[in-house]
C-alpha cells in the first residue's frame, strides 16, 4: 500500500472491537475507526499507520449505519465517557455479546470449545444508574469560576458537567450547588494551588441517601484554620438537600493520579449509606458502604449479576468468597450456601464485610483479613477444601499463584470478571489446572461504554 498519514479513504464499518472502537479493513489490512458504528460508509483520514494496523478518524459521514442513533447527552462528544450512545442499546448489546464469543471462541484456543454462552443480562437502567460519582474540581484562571466533572478523554482537563444522564438527578443538583456557593478555592493543578480537588458522592438507590466527601489539596494539620467555614457550609448543604445522610472531608495535598489520602474526618451525619439488593426470588439484602468500599456503581444490574452467580452454585455448598470485599456476593449466597468464607486484604472492606454480615443476620459466616494467597496457602495446610469458590479480581484479573492453589481448594470456580482480556488469561490457567471452561454470560453493568461483565463457570 501506498499510504501515508493523513491520506482519506473511504471504509465501512464493520463491527465493535472491546476497545470500544469498530473495526474496518483496506486492502486486507485492519483500520480501527473511533466514534463509528458497524454499517457507516465513512470518509476518513488516516491519522496513524502501524505494520499490522491504521487508525483513522471520521471526516464525514456518507452513508450511516441504520443502528446509529442520536447521543442522549449533549457532552457526548466533550466528556468521551459513554462514548458509544450513538449506537442502538440491543445493536450494542449485541456486539458486546458477539466480542464474548469471538474472544472465547474454539479458534482462539482448545480450551474454549463448547463453552455455553448464556443470553446477555442487558441493564435494566439506561439512565440514572451510576450510584459512585468522582468528579475533578478546578477553577478557571480569571474569573476563579468553579469546574467540576470527569476529565476529557487523555488530558487533565477536566469538562464542566452541569447535566449527566447517567446520574441520579439529585447529584447534579448537589454538585451543582456546590459549584456556585463554595467561597473557598478550588484545585489548579498545574500551579498546584488551590484547595478543593474532588467531590466524591456514594449514593443508594434504595434508600436515595447520598454520602458525600470534599477531597482537599492540603494536610489534616491545616483543616484548624477552615474547619468552622466547612462545616457550616456543610451544614448548610445537609439543609438544602436533606438526602445528604453524611458529609467528610480527605486529605490529599500529593500531586498525584490518586485521588484520595489516607485521612478523612466525618464533619457532619454518617459516614455510610445502605444500600439494599434483591434476589429474583424476591429475597432482600442490606450492605453498608462507606467511602472507600468497592461496591458495583450500577445497584439494578448488579442484582442480575448476582442472580446469575446464584444460579450456579449449589444449594447447601460451602463457598469461598476469595477477595470478597464488603461482601457483596457473599451475602447474596447466604441463604443457599451452608457456610460463607470470605477472604480480603483490604482492612476497612473487611470492616464493612463483618457488619454487613451482622446486618444481614447470617450465621454462617467466616471472614479473613490479610495477604490472600498465604490464607489459602493455610486452608490448604489444613486441609480445607469448599464446594465452590467465587473469584471477583480487579481488572487486571487475577494471581496465577492465587489460581493454582484455589484450584486444589474446590471443583468449582465461579469467577465474575470485568475484563474479558484478563478472564482469557486466567481460564487458559485454569484449564491448564484441570478444569473445563462450562459457561459465560455477559453483563452489561455499564451501558453504553466499551465495559463487559461477565459470570464464568469452571468446573474440574
Amino acid at each position: 500500500m501506498n499510504l501515508k498519514q493523513d491520506d482519506t479513504i473511504e471504509l465501512t464499518a464493520e463491527k465493535l472491537i472491546y476497545s470500544g472502537v469498530s473495526l474496518s479493513h483496506y486492502e486486507g489490512k485492519a483500520v480501527f475507526i473511533e466514534n463509528a458504528v458497524p454499517g457507516d460508509i465513512l470518509k476518513t483520514r488516516i491519522v496513524k499507520i502501524n505494520k499490522s494496523f491504521i487508525r483513522a478518524k471520521i471526516l464525514e459521514i456518507i452513508t450511516p449505519s441504520k443502528h446509529r442513533v442520536k447521543p442522549f447527552c449533549p457532552l457526548f462528544n466533550a466528556c468521551g465517557g459513554c462514548n458509544l450512545q450513538n449506537f442502538g442499546y440491543d445493536f450494542l448489546t449485541s456486539q458486546k455479546q458477539g466480542i464474548l464469543e469471538e474472544i472465547f471462541s474454539a479458534s482462539a484456543n482448545d480450551c474454549f470449545k463448547n463453552i455455553e454462552f448464556k443470553p446477555f443480562i442487558k441493564a435494566e437502567n439506561l439512565k440514572e444508574y451510576r450510584c459512585k460519582i468522582q468528579n475533578a474540581v478546578s477553577e478557571t484562571k480569571v474569573s476563579k469560576r468553579i469546574l467540576s466533572g470527569y476529565f476529557k478523554e487523555n488530558t487533565h482537563e477536566v469538562v464542566n458537567i452541569k447535566f449527566c444522564p447517567i446520574q441520579p438527578k439529585i447529584i447534579d443538583e448537589t454538585i451543582n450547588y456546590i459549584r456556585e456557593n463554595w467561597k473557598l478555592s478550588a484545585y489548579v493543578e498545574k500551579a498546584n494551588k488551590g484547595l478543593l480537588k474532588h467531590i466524591l458522592i456514594r449514593y443508594s438507590s434504595s434508600s436515595e441517601k447520598m454520602m458525600l466527601t470534599f477531597v482537599l489539596n492540603k494536610d489534616f494539620e491545616y483543616f484548624d484554620k477552615i474547619k468552622t467555614e466547612i462545616e457550616e457550609f456543610s451544614n448548610t448543604l445537609r439543609k438544602k438537600f436533606p438526602s445528604i445522610s453524611g458529609i467528610l472531608v480527605n486529605f490529599n495535598p500529593v500531586k498525584t493520579n490518586k485521588i484520595t489520602g489516607d485521612k478523612t474526618e466525618l464533619i457532619s451525619g454518617e459516614d455510610f449509606i445502605i444500600q439494599k439488593l434483591k434476589s429474583k426470588e424476591e429475597c432482600e439484602y442490606s450492605y453498608k458502604i462507606s467511602k472507600d468500599s468497592f461496591f458495583q456503581v450500577n445497584p439494578k444490574t448488579a442484582q442480575k449479576l448476582f442472580d446469575s452467580v446464584k444460579a450456579l452454585v449449589d444449594n447447601d455448598s460451602t463457598i469461598l468468597d476469595a477477595y470478597g470485599g464488603v461482601g457483596a456476593i457473599g451475602i447474596f449466597l447466604s441463604d443457599k450456601a451452608r457456610k460463607i468464607t470470605l477472604v480480603e486484604e483490604c482492612e476497612s472492606a473487611v470492616s464493612d464485610a463483618k457488619a454487613n454480615f451482622k446486618l444481614n443476620n447470617c450465621k454462617n459466616y467466616e471472614v479473613f483479613l490479610g495477604d490472600a494467597k498465604k490464607i489459602f496457602r493455610d486452608f490448604l495446610k489444613n486441609k480445607k477444601n469448599f464446594g465452590c469458590a467465587v473469584l471477583d479480581p480487579p481488572r487486571k484479573g487475577s494471581d496465577k499463584e492465587a489460581l493454582e492453589i484455589i484450584s486444589k481448594l474446590t471443583n468449582k470456580i465461579i469467577y465474575v470478571s470485568c475484563n474479558p482480556s484478563t478472564l482469557a488469561r486466567d481460564a487458559k490457567i485454569l484449564c491448564d489446572l484441570g478444569f473445563k471452561f462450562k459457561s459465560l454470560q455477559g453483563v452489561d453493568m455499564f451501558p453504553f461504554t466499551h465495559h463487559i461483565e461477565s459470570v464464568a463457570c469452571f468446573e474440574k
